[in-house]
Protein backbone atom coordinates (compact mmCIF):
# COMPACT_ATOMS: atom_id res chain seq x y z
CA UNK A 1 0.00 0.00 0.00
CA UNK A 2 1.38 2.87 -1.46
CA UNK A 3 0.18 5.22 1.93
CA UNK A 4 2.17 2.48 4.37
CA UNK A 5 4.98 3.19 1.82
CA UNK A 6 5.58 6.56 2.78
CA UNK A 7 5.10 6.07 6.23
CA UNK A 8 8.07 3.98 6.40
CA UNK A 9 10.41 6.34 4.29
CA UNK A 10 9.61 9.48 7.08
CA UNK A 11 9.67 6.66 10.00
CA UNK A 12 13.13 5.71 9.05
CA UNK A 13 13.98 9.70 9.36
CA UNK A 14 12.45 10.68 12.68
CA UNK A 15 12.72 14.36 13.16
CA UNK A 16 13.84 15.40 9.69
CA UNK A 17 12.05 16.45 6.43
CA UNK A 18 12.04 14.01 3.30
CA UNK A 19 11.46 15.73 0.46
CA UNK A 20 8.45 15.51 -2.10
CA UNK A 21 10.90 14.66 -4.44
CA UNK A 22 12.96 11.67 -2.64
CA UNK A 23 9.55 10.32 -1.82
CA UNK A 24 8.21 10.55 -5.58
CA UNK A 25 11.54 9.41 -6.75
CA UNK A 26 11.93 6.46 -4.12
CA UNK A 27 8.45 5.14 -4.48
CA UNK A 28 8.11 5.73 -8.74
CA UNK A 29 5.36 7.96 -8.22
CA UNK A 30 3.98 11.58 -9.05
CA UNK A 31 4.49 14.58 -6.10
CA UNK A 32 0.79 14.96 -6.82
CA UNK A 33 0.21 11.20 -5.40
CA UNK A 34 2.34 11.58 -2.58
CA UNK A 35 0.51 14.74 -1.36
CA UNK A 36 -3.23 12.98 -1.77
CA UNK A 37 -1.97 10.11 0.48
CA UNK A 38 -0.28 12.31 2.85
CA UNK A 39 -3.82 14.14 3.32
CA UNK A 40 -5.62 10.66 3.76
CA UNK A 41 -2.61 9.61 6.74
CA UNK A 42 -3.40 13.04 8.30
CA UNK A 43 -7.04 12.27 8.14
CA UNK A 44 -6.38 8.82 9.93
CA UNK A 45 -4.94 10.67 12.78
CA UNK A 46 -0.85 11.13 11.82
CA UNK A 47 0.92 14.54 12.62
CA UNK A 48 2.95 15.25 9.59
CA UNK A 49 4.24 18.69 8.72
CA UNK A 50 4.83 19.65 5.08
CA UNK A 51 7.11 22.52 4.25
CA UNK A 52 7.91 23.43 0.91
CA UNK A 53 11.47 22.96 -0.25
CA UNK A 54 11.87 21.17 2.86
CA UNK A 55 9.03 18.12 2.57
CA UNK A 56 7.26 15.95 4.55
CA UNK A 57 8.39 15.15 8.87
CA UNK A 58 6.49 12.58 10.16
CA UNK A 59 5.60 14.12 14.01
CA UNK A 60 3.25 11.85 15.93
CA UNK A 61 1.28 8.36 14.90
CA UNK A 62 -2.58 8.07 16.28
CA UNK A 63 -3.75 6.58 19.91
CA UNK A 64 -6.35 5.05 17.55
CA UNK A 65 -6.30 1.48 16.24
CA UNK A 66 -3.77 1.41 12.90
CA UNK A 67 -2.48 -1.25 11.07
CA UNK A 68 0.28 0.09 10.18
CA UNK A 69 1.07 1.47 13.54
CA UNK A 70 0.61 -1.78 15.30
CA UNK A 71 2.73 -3.35 13.28
CA UNK A 72 5.60 -1.40 14.29
CA UNK A 73 4.33 -1.97 18.08
CA UNK A 74 4.40 -5.40 17.79
CA UNK A 75 7.52 -7.54 19.48
CA UNK A 76 5.31 -10.69 19.10
CA UNK A 77 6.52 -13.59 16.59
CA UNK A 78 2.95 -15.21 16.51
CA UNK A 79 0.37 -13.25 17.96
CA UNK A 80 -0.35 -10.80 15.32
CA UNK A 81 1.55 -11.62 12.36
CA UNK A 82 -1.88 -11.53 10.62
CA UNK A 83 -4.16 -8.63 11.29
CA UNK A 84 -7.68 -7.88 10.48
CA UNK A 85 -8.62 -4.58 11.47
CA UNK A 86 -12.68 -2.64 10.57
CA UNK A 87 -14.15 0.30 12.09
CA UNK A 88 -17.25 -1.49 13.41
CA UNK A 89 -18.23 -5.46 13.58
CA UNK A 90 -20.71 -6.97 15.57
CA UNK A 91 -18.57 -9.12 17.35
CA UNK A 92 -14.74 -9.39 17.11
CA UNK A 93 -14.82 -13.62 18.04
CA UNK A 94 -17.62 -14.13 15.78
CA UNK A 95 -15.13 -12.88 13.06
CA UNK A 96 -12.21 -14.50 14.56
CA UNK A 97 -14.48 -17.77 14.42
CA UNK A 98 -15.33 -16.97 10.85
CA UNK A 99 -11.63 -16.73 9.80
CA UNK A 100 -10.98 -19.59 12.03
CA UNK A 101 -13.31 -21.72 9.67
CA UNK A 102 -11.26 -20.43 6.55
CA UNK A 103 -8.57 -22.00 7.78
CA UNK A 104 -6.83 -18.76 9.86
CA UNK A 105 -3.43 -19.31 11.38
CA UNK A 106 -2.38 -19.52 14.70
CA UNK A 107 -1.85 -15.53 16.23
CA UNK A 108 -4.20 -13.67 13.60
CA UNK A 109 -5.69 -11.22 15.69
CA UNK A 110 -9.39 -9.23 14.70
CA UNK A 111 -9.90 -5.85 15.63
CA UNK A 112 -12.80 -3.08 15.49
CA UNK A 113 -13.07 0.31 16.41
CA UNK A 114 -16.39 -0.31 17.64
CA UNK A 115 -18.73 -3.46 18.25
CA UNK A 116 -22.72 -3.14 17.23
CA UNK A 117 -23.26 -6.83 19.38
CA UNK A 118 -20.61 -7.16 22.04
CA UNK A 119 -21.15 -10.05 24.03
CA UNK A 120 -19.22 -11.30 27.71
CA UNK A 121 -19.76 -14.60 29.43
CA UNK A 122 -23.49 -15.84 29.48
CA UNK A 123 -24.18 -13.94 26.49
CA UNK A 124 -24.53 -10.39 28.95
CA UNK A 125 -24.24 -7.39 26.51
CA UNK A 126 -20.74 -5.91 26.35
CA UNK A 127 -21.09 -1.98 25.32
CA UNK A 128 -18.33 -1.83 22.83
CA UNK A 129 -17.86 2.13 21.49
CA UNK A 130 -14.96 3.72 19.49
CA UNK A 131 -12.34 4.83 21.46
CA UNK A 132 -11.88 0.75 23.33
CA UNK A 133 -9.49 -1.95 22.67
CA UNK A 134 -12.16 -5.11 20.96
CA UNK A 135 -9.65 -7.44 19.80
CA UNK A 136 -10.20 -11.20 19.56
CA UNK A 137 -7.02 -14.07 18.13
CA UNK A 138 -7.35 -17.04 17.25
CA UNK A 139 -5.56 -19.20 19.04
CA UNK A 140 -4.46 -23.16 17.74
CA UNK A 141 -2.08 -24.06 20.32
CA UNK A 142 -0.97 -27.57 21.76
CA UNK A 143 -3.06 -28.25 24.44
CA UNK A 144 -5.34 -30.54 25.66
CA UNK A 145 -9.39 -29.29 26.38
CA UNK A 146 -8.57 -29.13 30.06
CA UNK A 147 -5.27 -26.83 29.67
CA UNK A 148 -6.89 -24.89 27.14
CA UNK A 149 -9.53 -23.60 29.48
CA UNK A 150 -5.94 -21.74 31.55
CA UNK A 151 -6.11 -19.45 28.36
CA UNK A 152 -8.68 -17.47 29.77
CA UNK A 153 -6.21 -17.09 33.35
CA UNK A 154 -3.28 -16.45 30.84
CA UNK A 155 -5.23 -13.60 29.36
CA UNK A 156 -6.27 -11.50 32.41
CA UNK A 157 -2.32 -11.79 33.48
CA UNK A 158 -1.27 -10.66 30.19
CA UNK A 159 -3.95 -7.69 30.40
CA UNK A 160 -2.94 -6.90 34.36
CA UNK A 161 0.88 -7.29 33.36
CA UNK A 162 0.89 -4.47 30.23
CA UNK A 163 -1.35 -2.08 32.70
CA UNK A 164 1.15 -1.93 34.98
CA UNK A 165 3.99 -1.69 33.11
CA UNK A 166 2.47 0.77 30.82
CA UNK A 167 0.41 2.67 33.40
CA UNK A 168 2.15 1.48 37.04
CA UNK A 169 -1.87 0.57 37.58
CA UNK A 170 -2.36 -2.02 39.63
CA UNK A 171 -5.70 -4.11 38.38
CA UNK A 172 -7.77 -6.91 40.42
CA UNK A 173 -8.75 -10.03 38.28
CA UNK A 174 -12.01 -11.34 39.42
CA UNK A 175 -12.59 -15.12 38.83
CA UNK A 176 -12.48 -15.90 36.03
CA UNK A 177 -12.96 -13.66 33.13
CA UNK A 178 -13.20 -9.93 34.49
CA UNK A 179 -10.79 -7.17 35.38
CA UNK A 180 -11.35 -5.18 38.12
CA UNK A 181 -10.40 -1.08 38.92
CA UNK A 182 -11.50 0.23 42.66
CA UNK A 183 -14.60 -2.63 42.24
CA UNK A 184 -15.32 -1.14 38.59
CA UNK A 185 -15.20 -3.56 35.90
CA UNK A 186 -12.63 -2.07 33.34
CA UNK A 187 -11.91 -5.59 30.77
CA UNK A 188 -12.95 -8.67 30.16
CA UNK A 189 -12.03 -11.76 28.63
CA UNK A 190 -14.26 -14.57 26.42
CA UNK A 191 -12.89 -17.88 25.57
CA UNK A 192 -15.08 -19.75 23.14
CA UNK A 193 -13.64 -23.42 21.30
CA UNK A 194 -14.31 -23.50 17.62
CA UNK A 195 -15.94 -27.20 16.55
CA UNK A 196 -14.73 -30.49 18.54
CA UNK A 197 -11.24 -29.61 20.65
CA UNK A 198 -10.35 -33.19 19.98
CA UNK A 199 -9.70 -32.19 15.55
CA UNK A 200 -9.53 -29.05 15.49
CA UNK A 201 -7.93 -27.55 18.76
CA UNK A 202 -8.78 -23.91 17.66
CA UNK A 203 -9.91 -21.28 20.44
CA UNK A 204 -10.97 -17.94 19.58
CA UNK A 205 -9.86 -15.42 22.79
CA UNK A 206 -11.95 -12.02 22.81
CA UNK A 207 -10.82 -9.32 24.79
CA UNK A 208 -12.76 -6.03 25.30
CA UNK A 209 -11.27 -3.51 27.18
CA UNK A 210 -12.79 -0.01 28.14
CA UNK A 211 -9.87 2.42 27.26
CA UNK A 212 -10.22 5.86 25.50
CA UNK A 213 -13.80 7.11 26.25
CA UNK A 214 -15.73 8.79 29.02
CA UNK A 215 -17.31 6.16 31.35
CA UNK A 216 -20.60 7.60 30.83
CA UNK A 217 -20.69 6.01 27.42
CA UNK A 218 -21.01 2.86 28.82
CA UNK A 219 -24.58 3.60 30.80
CA UNK A 220 -25.86 4.53 33.91
CA UNK A 221 -26.75 1.19 34.88
CA UNK A 222 -22.97 -0.19 34.40
CA UNK A 223 -20.98 -0.89 37.15
CA UNK A 224 -17.83 -0.19 34.69
CA UNK A 225 -14.89 2.32 34.43
CA UNK A 226 -12.60 2.87 31.86
CA UNK A 227 -9.03 3.95 31.52
CA UNK A 228 -9.39 7.36 30.47
CA UNK A 229 -11.71 8.00 33.55
CA UNK A 230 -8.41 6.23 35.88
CA UNK A 231 -5.55 8.44 33.70
CA UNK A 232 -7.27 11.55 32.64
CA UNK A 233 -5.91 11.16 28.88
CA UNK A 234 -6.01 8.86 26.18
CA UNK A 235 -3.29 6.29 25.36
CA UNK A 236 -2.53 4.84 22.68
CA UNK A 237 -4.19 1.68 21.64
CA UNK A 238 -1.84 0.16 19.26
CA UNK A 239 0.96 0.00 22.51
CA UNK A 240 -1.88 -1.59 24.54
CA UNK A 241 -2.53 -4.31 21.91
CA UNK A 242 1.25 -5.02 20.96
CA UNK A 243 1.89 -4.98 24.56
CA UNK A 244 -1.12 -7.74 25.76
CA UNK A 245 -0.80 -9.90 22.56
CA UNK A 246 3.47 -9.53 23.18
CA UNK A 247 2.41 -11.31 27.02
CA UNK A 248 -0.24 -13.45 26.10
CA UNK A 249 2.14 -15.09 23.61
CA UNK A 250 4.64 -15.95 26.59
CA UNK A 251 2.20 -17.08 28.71
CA UNK A 252 0.78 -19.97 25.74
CA UNK A 253 3.82 -20.89 25.08
CA UNK A 254 4.39 -21.33 28.96
CA UNK A 255 0.84 -23.32 28.98
CA UNK A 256 2.20 -25.20 26.38
CA UNK A 257 5.61 -26.07 28.09
CA UNK A 258 3.21 -27.27 31.15
CA UNK A 259 4.65 -24.37 33.27
CA UNK A 260 1.15 -23.22 35.02
CA UNK A 261 2.53 -22.62 38.30
CA UNK A 262 4.40 -19.51 37.63
CA UNK A 263 0.84 -18.35 35.93
CA UNK A 264 -1.52 -19.39 38.60
CA UNK A 265 1.23 -17.58 41.34
CA UNK A 266 0.96 -14.42 39.30
CA UNK A 267 -3.22 -15.04 38.77
CA UNK A 268 -3.59 -15.29 42.94
CA UNK A 269 -1.50 -12.24 43.58
CA UNK A 270 -4.34 -10.29 42.07
CA UNK A 271 -7.03 -12.14 42.10
CA UNK A 272 -10.06 -10.12 44.26
CA UNK A 273 -11.74 -11.53 47.29
CA UNK A 274 -9.39 -14.26 47.85
CA UNK A 275 -9.52 -15.50 51.59
CA UNK A 276 -12.89 -13.70 51.30
CA UNK A 277 -16.73 -14.75 51.83
CA UNK A 278 -18.48 -14.82 48.54
CA UNK A 279 -21.50 -16.75 46.88
CA UNK A 280 -21.26 -19.18 44.09
CA UNK A 281 -24.57 -19.11 41.78
CA UNK A 282 -25.31 -22.38 40.14
CA UNK A 283 -28.96 -21.90 38.85
CA UNK A 284 -30.90 -21.15 41.57
CA UNK A 285 -28.63 -22.64 43.89
CA UNK A 286 -26.74 -19.82 46.14
CA UNK A 287 -23.67 -21.51 47.78
CA UNK A 288 -21.78 -19.38 50.62
CA UNK A 289 -17.77 -20.24 51.64
CA UNK A 290 -14.22 -19.30 51.76
CA UNK A 291 -12.56 -18.19 48.47
CA UNK A 292 -9.63 -19.96 48.84
CA UNK A 293 -7.89 -20.05 45.12
CA UNK A 294 -7.89 -21.97 42.26
CA UNK A 295 -6.83 -25.41 41.58
CA UNK A 296 -4.32 -26.70 38.73
CA UNK A 297 -6.97 -27.22 36.15
CA UNK A 298 -8.24 -23.52 36.89
CA UNK A 299 -11.78 -23.85 38.40
CA UNK A 300 -12.28 -22.00 42.02
CA UNK A 301 -12.38 -23.59 45.19
CA UNK A 302 -14.32 -22.51 47.83
CA UNK A 303 -14.72 -23.53 51.62
CA UNK A 304 -17.84 -24.51 52.99
CA UNK A 305 -19.20 -26.34 55.59
CA UNK A 306 -19.20 -29.23 53.93
CA UNK A 307 -15.21 -28.96 53.12
CA UNK A 308 -13.78 -27.85 50.25
CA UNK A 309 -15.14 -27.80 46.60
CA UNK A 310 -14.30 -26.56 43.35
CA UNK A 311 -16.25 -25.18 40.47
CA UNK A 312 -15.73 -24.90 36.73
CA UNK A 313 -16.08 -21.48 35.03
CA UNK A 314 -18.84 -23.07 32.43
CA UNK A 315 -21.33 -24.14 35.30
CA UNK A 316 -21.29 -20.83 37.96
CA UNK A 317 -20.87 -17.12 38.51
CA UNK A 318 -19.12 -15.17 41.28
CA UNK A 319 -20.84 -13.04 43.45
CA UNK A 320 -19.79 -10.93 47.21
CA UNK A 321 -21.11 -12.34 50.66
CA UNK A 322 -23.82 -9.85 50.07
CA UNK A 323 -24.87 -10.72 46.73
CA UNK A 324 -23.35 -7.94 44.65
CA UNK A 325 -21.40 -8.52 41.25
CA UNK A 326 -17.85 -7.19 41.61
Amino acid sequence: MLRHDILYLLAEHPEKYVSGESISQHLKVTRAAIWKQIQVLKEEGFQIEGQTRKGYCLLKTPFSLNEWVLKQALTSTSLGKKIHLEDELESTNVRAKELARQGGAHGQVVLARCQSSGRGRLQRQWEAPSGGLWMSVVLRPNLSLADASKITLAASVAIVDAFEKLFDLRIGIKWPNDLIFNGLKIAGILGEVVGEWNAVRTLILGMGINVNFPREQLGPLLNATTLFEILKKEVDLNILAATILRNLEKQVIALENKEFEELRTSWLERAISLGEEVRILRGEQIIQGTFKGITIDGALLLETDDGVKSFSAGEVQLRSKEGKYF
